[in-house]
């Protein structure tokens, strides 16, 4: 499933910040973006129970993170040209045309 949290980090930590969450081996996206919450980043988790634990160490290694934000995303169709079953095994590819 993937998980993506909307944060609020100083102006002068976010860089330290993004450079700490990338390190993360279930990190997809990371993003320094405009409005109140200017940190979003986007992890792929085995289930929602990680959600949690994902949070809270990511909060507890960066003090200066707040989270504001969460948003799941607990079933995915297809991804990157694979067709997923209803278990999220591959079964089969489609060709993907971006632009």
């Amino acid at each position: 499933m993937s998980v993506t949290f909307r944060g609020r980090a100083g102006v002068g930590e976010v860089n330290r910040l993004h450079r700490t969450l990338a390190t993360l081996s279930e990190c997809r996206l990371l993003a320094a973006v405009t409005g109140s919450s200017n940190v979003l980043a986007t992890y792929w988790l085995r289930d929602v129970g990680s959600v949690q634990q994902r949070e809270t160490a990511a909060c507890a290694q960066l003090p200066s993170l707040e989270v504001t934000d969460r948003v799941l995303g607990v079933r995915t169709e297809k991804g990157m040209g694979h067709l997923l079953d209803h278990e999220g095994r591959r079964v089969g590819m489609c060709s993907i045309r971006p632009w």
